[in-house]
């Protein structure tokens, strides 16, 4: 089997096969392993696959090394248990219209996590589809409601206290409810989260206050829940406790 093939046609035909089948052809025999081990034909496959990184490589790339490591398939991981729960955070959520403070409560994680108890009739499809979606994990209901007129600024703060380190973070600092989702009944604010020094490559990432509200009638707003959100980074419970856990805690 060895002596079947002389050496040149194999070096001839390596070059032309994708990765999967060269791996394959260095199992037949010793033979046909020793000349795939050339890391010419690994060049050849990378620089279909990679055409950049061949006009100029890292020194001392081994092209072998290259395919086989970024070739597989990724697995998946799931985030381990974090170490925060709901039940060690506070939030405190203060608002102001124009200036006069219309909205203030401390609220507990457990509180907020556990959400609406019903939403009201009148609602947009589009706000109660979003409101029995997956990604709607921190809810809370406004009791007494606010009756707001549109128009006027609006601004919120949310701080948080974790119970577990007795820290409190900044999560949002004054930030004003300027975008209108008029579909969805959703007024939004937002503010970019400051995270940890251990976490220096974290940026970007947003915390979103929704109002949720009932038109009324004569450009007034009637906020029945607030909601808070953190869309750019965390889509489940797990992944918010992750990132609450990262922030700048003081």
């Amino acid at each position: 089997m060895e002596n079947e093939f002389p050496d040149e046609v194999l070096k001839s035909v390596f070059p032309l096969l994708d990765g999967k089948d060269l791996v394959f052809c260095m199992l037949v025999c010793r033979q046909w392993r020793e000349i795939a081990k050339d890391d010419y034909f690994w060049k050849c496959i990378c620089s279909r696959k990679w055409p950049s990184i061949c006009k100029q490589p890292p020194s001392d790339t081994n092209y072998q090394k290259l395919y086989l490591t970024f070739s597989q398939p990724q697995i998946t991981q799931n985030l381990p248990v974090p170490r925060l729960t709901f039940g060690d955070l506070v939030f405190y959520i203060d608002m102001w219209l124009e200036g006069s403070l219309i909205f203030s409560q401390a609220i507990s994680g457990c509180t907020l996590r556990a959400g609406l108890q019903c939403a009201p009739r009148g609602i947009p499809d589009i706000l109660a589809a979003h409101l029995k979606s997956l990604d709607c994990i921190l809810m809370l209901e406004v009791e007494p409601k606010l009756s707001i007129p549109m128009g006027p600024t609006i601004n919120v703060s949310v701080l948080a206290h974790r119970k577990d380190s007795n820290k409190m973070a900044c999560i949002i600092n004054k930030s004003t409810f300027d975008y209108i989702d008029s579909n969805a009944a959703r007024a939004l604010a937002y503010e970019y989260l400051r995270f940890s020094p251990g976490h220096p490559f974290i940026s970007d990432i947003r915390a979103w206050m929704s109002l949720l509200f009932l038109y009324k009638g004569n450009n007034i707003i009637e906020v029945f829940g607030i909601e808070l959100d953190f869309c750019d980074a965390a889509r489940s419970e797990t992944e918010i406790l992750w990132l609450l856990d990262m922030l700048d805690w003081k």
